[in-house]
C-alpha cells in the first residue's frame, strides 16, 4: 500500500512540475545491467515454508550478484544545465548457494527483488548535442519478497518465497557519463553509476555492506 501511495505522490509532483513551462519536463525509459558486491556475515536465510519442509540457506563471505533494473524516470530542468529527477524502477539480483555439506548435493537460487525510487541531482556541462552528464543523490529501495528455487538431489524442486524486511534502504550514488540530444525533444543518456548501501535508519536489525555498479541507459522525451 505504501508503494502505491508513493507512486501517486510522484505522479502528482511530475504533473505539477509540467505547468512551469515548455521543455522543462522529460520522461524517460530507463534500463541497466547491475552488479552488486555484498559481504554476507554468517547469515542464515529462512524461506517461507508454505507447509513444506524447508532448509535454511547459509550465506557468508563476499558475493557478486548480477542483475538488472528497469523503469520510468521524470526529470525537471530548473536552470540551464541543472535538473532533478525521480521515478519508479524495478531491480532484480540473482545469487546461487550450495546446500550445507551435511544436507547433501543441491543448491538454492535466490532472486532478490526491489522497488527503487531514485532522487538525483544532475549537471549537464554544456548545451551542445553531446555533453558530459553528472549525477549525485540517493536511491531508496523498498524490498519485496524474494523468489527462491531450491534444488535437492533426489527430491522435488521447491519454489519458495523469502520475506523482505521493511524498508526503505538508503544508497548514496555518483554517476558520470554523457547525454546526446537527437533533437529538441528526444535525448539519449548513457551513464555508469556507482553506489554504496548505507542501510536502514532507525534501529535496523541487520546490514550487509554492499557496493553497486551499473550502466544506466535512458531514452527521454521532453515536453
Amino acid at each position: 500500500m505504501r508503494i502505491w501511495i508513493l507512486v501517486w505522490l510522484l505522479l502528482l509532483s511530475f504533473r505539477a512540475m509540467s505547468v512551469f513551462g515548455q521543455h522543462k519536463l522529460t520522461l524517460s525509459v530507463a534500463g541497466a545491467p547491475t552488479f552488486v558486491r555484498t559481504d554476507f556475515s554468517y547469515r542464515y536465510l529462512f524461506p517461507d515454508s508454505d507447509g513444506q519442509v524447508v532448509e535454511p540457506i547459509f550465506m557468508n563471505g563476499e558475493r557478486w550478484l548480477p542483475g538488472y533494473l528497469t523503469g520510468l524516470t521524470a526529470t525537471y530542468t530548473w536552470a540551464p544545465g541543472w535538473s532533478v529527477s525521480s521515478g519508479i524502477w524495478y531491480q532484480q539480483l540473482t545469487t546461487r548457494q550450495p546446500r550445507l555439506a551435511i544436507a547433501g548435493d543441491g543448491r538454492s537460487t535466490i532472486r532478490y527483488r526491489t522497488i527503487r525510487v531514485p532522487a538525483l541531482l544532475h549537471f549537464r556541462m554544456n548545451q551542445k548535442r553531446l555533453s558530459p552528464y553528472f549525477s549525485f543523490g540517493t536511491f531508496l529501495d523498498f524490498p519485496i519478497p524474494s523468489r527462491v528455487i531450491a534444488e535437492r538431489e533426489g527430491l522435488p524442486t521447491q519454489y519458495l518465497r523469502l520475506s523482505a524486511d521493511t524498508g526503505p534502504i538508503f544508497h548514496i550514488i555518483l554517476g558520470a557519463g554523457g547525454q546526446y540530444r537527437l533533437n529538441d525533444r528526444i535525448s539519449l543518456t548513457l551513464q555508469p553509476l556507482a553506489s554504496y548501501k548505507l542501510g536502514r535508519f532507525g534501529g535496523a536489525g541487520m546490514h550487509d555492506p554492499s557496493y553497486e555498479i551499473s550502466m544506466l541507459a535512458q531514452v527521454g522525451y521532453t515536453f
